[in-house]
């Protein structure tokens, strides 16, 4: 399967996933949400929160933890 092909398969497993998926960018900002997830934080927002910062949803011991995964991304 082609790298460009393998985007639409990927996306339908994910948005078929029942756990809450929440793809971000390297600078914090949600840029994709999955059905489940949208469901699950439709009280903080839902759809709505793409565009957001993921840091701005979590405390600051979480906000530490999502700085290094960003860092080693970073490396990479």
């Amino acid at each position: 399967m082609a790298s460009m092909e393998l985007v639409p398969f990927l996306k339908s497993v994910v948005d078929n996933d029942t756990d809450a998926v929440v793809v971000c960018d390297l600078s914090h900002t949600m840029i994709y949400l999955n059905p489940a997830a949208v469901k699950r934080y439709e009280k903080r927002g839902g759809a709505a929160l793409v565009g957001k910062s993921v840091l701005d949803c979590h405390n600051e011991h979480s906000r530490r933890m999502i700085e290094r995964v960003i860092e080693w991304y970073q490396k990479d």
